[in-house]
């Protein structure tokens, strides 16, 4: 028998009215970290229904689910494996807030096509709208890091190999949480019953990943070594089915990913962290390691931007990747995106933060096709070989040792995406082109036509500047990475690469710099009306302002 993670099949409808901040404790999704958690958090195999008044005192939260759930370790860790990108139940309606409407959008990569709050929202910088800023920090409270708990309270001691394993995922989760917000109520998670959870500053947040990295990437090794062949948690296990030096070369490269990320705040210890990734030999080098959920075990997995594109029926191609895409004649679009269903055909986007939207405009243009997904049931993909090595190439233009020159690693970084999305054999020709550049984005159903925003080309150039080299990296990165929308904005903001559109109307009211672009999410207006002490405490953190166009720790390119 199948276990389901269900996605309910309705389109999220904010509320109407005014854009204020809600400071209500009524119905509260966090209730401000009260020493409370969810002890469940939506069970795969027996959800509670009701799971947002579910809520158990931390220090009981592992051994009450263990027995209610009755799977154990493994069970917790196949939970969390669900929602580090949202797919479990109601996964659609998180993914599309959590996700489709935040990263995907402000990475260039999509753009909504509904007129939500009459297009005074998140899409155009409104982050008090509705609750779209606040259902990534709900998921990986009230979901990752409840299961993450259970897992430690059975397995720190007793299964230290499990134990690696749900530390490698809680980062992998939760780096894009703090990618977002920036101080997040991290380390004590679990530790406290008091009436508030204190804040962590990025920094301190960043370090402790490197440290659970490191303790796991340890553990892994010496497991492996003596037991090549052993598949512990392989019941469970939906990204490798249990296969730990797998697990091995993704804490390795999520080590590198994480390293390059403090690369201009803290450039000897991100030089160290990396070429200690790279040096260990082990690495996500191979599509076959590449990372992320599938239906598998009896499990399926849907797929939630399946479900937002075909049945919400309300996200298209964002312009900026149409004019690179187009510009570069890229194999890769009819992969990632249909073609329009207008006269003449070819692939269409839309700008994002549009004021008046149409839907029966814009429906025809270009929708996200995801590796053929013709089905929920498509991988949703964490991480992949390609990444680790644009992300090696940026390292060797740092003066890094990441085992080969930039050039030849970025080209392989080109040929492993072209791998993965099985157009192989175009790689080597894509690669050479050296007069190939971005176009301008001819909107076909509006009026937000733009000029292509540089000339950067494809083939690589060891004479190049640093600087030129850098963009040909991260913009042929940020190609490869799609459809993970979060971690290409994340790259966007660190980097300043690729050179996408702005967005097309800014209602943020000047607290979001329009040419910079949106830098992070709010802090969750529940987190305010529960946790408010705190809260205070963490707007300090960030300089004392909480609004969008703050920069994030790692986000100090130039020095700014």
């Amino acid at each position: 028998m199948k276990t389901k993670i269900t996605s309910k099949q309705t389109s999220p409808l904010p509320p109407k009215g005014g854009t204020k901040r809600m400071r209500s404790t009524q119905n509260s999704p966090f209730g401000g970290l009260r020493g409370l958690m969810l002890a469940s958090a939506c069970m795969l195999f027996s959800c509670t229904g009701n799971y947002d008044g579910y809520n158990t005192d931390k220090s009981k939260a592992g051994a009450e689910a263990l027995q209610y759930d009755n799977l154990g370790t493994g069970g917790f860790i196949q939970k969390m494996q669900a929602d580090v990108v949202p797919t479990s139940d109601n996964g659609a309606n998180e993914f599309q807030r959590a996700q489709n409407l935040v990263g995907d959008i402000y990475s260039g990569y999509l753009a909504g096509i509904e007129s939500w709050n009459g297009c005074n929202n998140g899409t155009t910088y409104n982050l008090y709208f509705s609750d779209w800023t606040e259902t990534a920090f709900k998921v990986a409270f009230r979901k990752v890091m409840p299961q993450w708990y259970g897992v430690k309270q059975q397995a720190e001691t007793a299964d230290p190999v499990a134990f690696s394993v749900a530390q490698i995922i809680k980062v992998m989760a939760m780096h894009r949480i703090t990618d977002m917000y920036g101080p997040l109520p991290y380390l004590r998670f679990g530790t406290t019953n008091s009436l508030t959870t204190p804040y962590d500053t990025q920094e301190e947040i960043y370090k402790s990943f490197f440290e659970d990295l490191d303790a796991a990437i340890k553990t892994l090794a010496e497991f492996v070594a003596a037991n090549p062949s052993a598949r512990p948690l392989g019941k469970f296990d939906l990204v490798y089915g249990g296969d730990m030096s797998k697990w091995l070369r993704l804490a390795n490269s999520l080590k590198l990913r994480l390293a390059m990320r403090i690369a201009y705040v803290e450039p000897a210890l991100a030089k160290q962290y990396a070429e200690e990734a790279v040096t260990s030999g082990m690495l996500l080098s191979l599509n076959s390691h590449n990372a992320g959920v599938k239906t598998s075990l009896g499990v399926d997995i849907f797929n939630p931007l399946y479900v937002t594109t075909y049945t919400y029926d309300n996200c298209r191609m964002n312009a900026s990747i149409e004019m690179f895409q187009s510009g570069y004649h890229d194999p890769r679009q009819g992969k990632y995106f249909t073609e329009a269903n207008i006269t003449g055909g070819g692939f269409h986007g839309v700008r994002h933060g549009i004021p008046n939207v149409n839907q029966t405009t814009l429906k025809p243009m270009s929708a996200p096709k995801v590796a053929a997904l013709t089905s929920e049931s498509a991988p949703v993909v964490w991480m992949a070989a390609a990444e680790v090595y644009f992300l090696r190439a940026e390292g060797a233009i740092r003066g890094w040792n990441m085992d080969g020159a930039a050039g030849s690693l970025y080209n392989q970084g080109i040929a492993a995406s072209f791998e993965q999305w099985g157009v192989a054999a175009a790689a080597p020709a894509y690669s050479a082109d050296s007069a190939s550049t971005p176009v301008a984005f001819d909107d076909k159903a509006l009026r937000h036509g733009a000029q292509p925003t540089t000339a950067i080309t494809i083939k690589w150039e060891d004479a190049a500047t640093k600087e030129k080299q850098l963009e040909r990296i991260i913009t042929q990165k940020w190609l490869a990475v799609y459809p993970d929308g979060q971690e290409a904005w994340s790259e966007f903001r660190r980097t300043g690469y690729p050179k996408i559109l702005p967005v097309v109307t800014n209602n943020s009211g000047g607290t979001i710099d329009s040419n910079i672009q949106i830098r992070r999410l709010v802090f969750p207006a529940p987190e305010y009306a529960n946790n408010a002490a705190e809260v205070a405490k963490a707007v300090q953190m960030i300089g004392g302002k909480d609004t969008g166009g703050i920069r994030l720790w790692w986000d100090k390119k130039n020095g700014k």
